[in-house]
């Protein structure tokens, strides 16, 4: 068989991570990976590595590059509303059980770092910077893919496309269009959530600290390994129509105006709100998002010779604390399926749909109700939370939440999902 041209929209951790696997392997192929940013990415907040992912990433041999870059978060920390009285939910140390702190705690951009860095030199891939996909069609008579380049390559055919592109992918527009219901595959969860690095003072611990208050506004702060804190802002509604100017901002990517709404929404929110809204100002790193699930439903991750990968095909999003695992078992499974049979995309691509679903759906069953019930809107819904906030920090619950989590419904059990048979030249642990 000949050499694949293979190209992978989007450099971030499952772009990069598919690469890995498909080297690994031993797929004869020349892969391209693009990445809108001019260079690879300094910022983010942290992201975790949970069930069957650890796996993944231990047989990558990345266990100790991750540990080096680790956060420092020991556990999570909630702070009720008189600004003063704490419940901790601290770290397990077991990778196997983990709490809301994992123990693989990463900034996002380091993370992204490690993947680059494993990648960057192997042989058969390229890597290119501030580039992305304009446009692409496919030609189902020759095999093949068109695509052209927004900035500097020029145009070419591929064997395959993947979009690991981020929940707003270009690569799924371009490919599945609009979505039965217009709505680009995304379900709306009715939050908006800000990200940015504020100065540390003495007063931060080595928790994070989770702060919710009246009106679904929810402040917190989280350490990180560089002597800063990484703080975010959510406001959540059952209302959409709230969200209506902060929306119009985010589609016009006007950064003063969601700031301008930030300190709007959070003027009198209590506790350390107004130390984050005035460090918000001065933030180089600044970043705002809709909090949304990408759901591709019949359609698949999959459409002829091009995949979704990643957050661009299933973001289970971040109330799920599974996007980065999802992100890298998806890849894992992309890169096996394709392993198995090379000279015949389509149902490599097929199979990976298939294989892949059942963790998916796994990782975007979210707590009915989230994230309004757990970032209400009125005060006694707010001392209900606190309550159950008590109850599940106490030693009590401590001692008999893992047996709970176990037996609870298959669809929730997402630690225990099991990784596909073994690949071609891939070998996973369990």
């Amino acid at each position: 068989m000949s050499l694949l041209k293979i190209l992978i929209s989007g450099g971030g951790i499952a772009g990069p991570c598919l690469a890995w696997w498909l080297r690994k392997a031993g797929v004869d192929a020349h892969i391209t990976i693009i990445e809108r940013a001019p260079e690879p990415r300094v910022s983010g907040q942290a992201v975790d590595i949970r069930g069957a992912a650890v796996y993944v990433m231990k047989a990558m041999g990345l266990e100790q590059a991750i540990r080096d870059k680790n956060t420092t978060e020991v556990g999570l920390e909630f702070v009720y509303p008189d600004g003063i009285s704490t419940a901790k939910i601290d770290a397990t140390g077991d990778d196997k059980n983990q709490s809301f702190t994992s123990e693989y705690e990463i900034l996002r951009a380091d993370l992204a770092r490690i993947f680059y860095d494993t990648t960057k030199e192997l042989e058969g891939v390229e890597y290119v910077f501030d580039e992305t996909i304009k446009d692409l069609v496919q030609y189902a008579q020759e095999d093949r893919v068109h695509v052209t380049f927004t900035n500097r390559l020029s145009a070419a055919y591929y064997d395959l496309v993947v979009g690991a592109d981020g929940q707003i992918s270009r690569t799924r527009r371009l490919v599945f269009g609009h979505g039965p219901n217009k709505n680009d595959y995304l379900r709306r969860m009715g939050e908006y959530m800000a990200f940015f690095t504020i100065p540390r003072i003495d007063t931060d611990t080595k928790y994070a600290r989770w702060y919710s208050t009246t009106r679904g506004r929810l402040v917190c702060t989280r350490p990180s390994s560089y002597n800063d804190t990484r703080a975010f802002l959510a406001v959540v509604d059952w209302d959409l129509k709230r969200f209506d100017e902060i929306d119009d901002a985010l589609k016009r990517r006007d950064e003063k105006r969601a700031k301008e709404w930030l300190v709007k929404e959070f003027r009198d929110a209590g506790w350390e709100s107004e130390r984050c809204l005035e460090g918000m100002k001065t933030a180089e790193d600044f970043y705002m998002q809709e909090i949304v699930q990408v759901k591709m439903g019949e359609e698949g991750f999959a459409k002829g010779r091009v995949a979704l990968l990643g957050d661009a095909g299933y973001c289970p999003s971040p109330l799920s604390g599974m996007g980065t695992a999802v992100a890298i078992v998806g890849s894992y499974i992309l890169a096996g399926e394709i392993a198995s049979s090379p000279s015949d995309l389509p149902l490599a691509l097929q199979r990976y749909t298939m294989t892949l679903r059942p963790f998916v759906d796994q990782c975007q069953k979210l707590m009915p109700g989230a994230p309004q019930i757990i970032i209400p809107q009125s005060a006694w819904a707010l001392k209900l939370t606190s309550m159950l906030a008590t109850v599940l920090t106490s030693p009590a619950w401590q001692r008999i939440g893992p047996w709970v989590k176990w037996a609870m419904p298959k669809g929730y059990q997402r630690d225990r999902y099991k990784l596909p048979k073994q690949y071609p030249g891939m070998t996973v642990g369990s």
